[in-house]
């Protein structure tokens, strides 16, 4: 192997292993490449230098406690276990992914921590990754999700090809405008080409069975992700719809979470009046949930329908 070879490897070795969450030690280096230590530390040298010309906020930082280089962000602040943790915690949670690329995102994550801090970690969350049972679509979704996530970023126009819920397959042209996650499932927001409608469409990314790009672009405006999200309750489409409704319930808090865009208009002995904006109607299947905790006040059509589905409910049961 030529010298200048030779340089290329470590070089790439240690950029990898730092990018990884690894500590480089020097004479652990040396050792491996049959260099000295002195060539192990012009390496290190141009690694830093390279991270600190292209990445803004990321050093290449001595540890004395690990006794080695080690990458920092944040300001200077090593990703720590805690953080790690608590990342985990919320994936394996969420049960969105086969369990191909739930252990892949688990080592890519773990990865971040040192490695006595990885020991420690994995105990944590060993029994959580050994009962782990994801949604039932079994799908790998990370590839997928990637690549919509590059049309949305070009304003490309896309046909997908979808599965609906009876199981017939359908093609529409679409306006991919967003990808957001609830409910343990991923969701692209698009809007149908050529519709007069400007109301979003939610598509399970799951059932998405191909995506074909058609070489255009559109002029339709960024949508707001978190806007959207304040404004959607269990990912069903529809008209935006001012919702006001009495709580008379023991947690106010819950509902201010459920609802991010609620607004308490009143207090009274009766209990609490709440206006929130939200999209379609899947609000309903909440209220349902909340028997007699809360009253739907408005508006009226909304109301109305609440009403028959009650008495629909009622009569199962009579």
């Amino acid at each position: 192997m030529r010298n200048d070879d030779s340089k290329a490897a470590r070089i790439l070795f240690g950029y990898d292993r730092l990018r990884k969450g690894f500590v480089l030690n020097k004479e652990d280096l040396a050792d491996e490449f049959k260099v000295t230590q002195k060539t192990i530390q012009r390496d290190l040298n141009e690694i830093r230098a390279y991270i600190a010309e292209r990445y803004i906020g990321e050093a290449v930082r001595y540890d004395t406690r690990q006794k080695g280089y080690r990458l920092v962000n944040n300001g200077g602040k090593p990703v720590s276990a805690i953080e790690v943790f608590a990342l985990v915690k919320i994936v394996l949670e969420s049960r969105a992914f086969n369990k191909s690329e739930m252990d892949a995102l688990l080592n890519a994550v773990c990865g971040m921590a040192s490695k006595p801090e990885r020991k420690a970690f994995n105990d944590l969350i060993l029994n959580e990754k050994f009962h782990y049972e994801p949604v039932t679509h079994g799908k790998p979704l990370l590839e997928l999700i990637w690549d919509i996530g590059q049309c949305i970023m070009k304003k490309e126009v896309i046909e997908i090809g979808y599965t609906i819920m009876n199981g017939e397959e359908r093609r529409r042209i679409v306006y991919p405008l967003a990808v957001v996650f609830s409910e343990f499932y991923f969701y692209l927001i698009a809007k149908f080409e050529d519709s007069e409608y400007n109301d979003p469409t939610f598509f399970r990314v799951d059932r998405i069975d191909s995506v074909k790009r058609l070489g255009r672009t559109h002029a339709y405006r960024r949508f707001e992700d978190g806007e959207l999200k304040k404004r959607v309750q269990f990912m069903y489409g529809g008209e935006l719809v001012r919702l006001r409704f009495l709580f008379r319930g023991p947690s106010l808090e819950a509902i201010l979470d459920r609802f991010p865009t609620a607004v308490i208009l009143r207090k009274d002995e009766r209990g609490t009046v709440i206006e929130a904006e939200v999209f379609g109607k899947g609000c309903l299947i909440w209220l349902l949930g909340q028997g007699k905790q809360v009253e739907l006040l408005g508006p009226e059509p909304l109301r109305e329908e609440f009403r028959q589905m009650i008495r629909a409910m009622n009569e199962i049961y009579l």
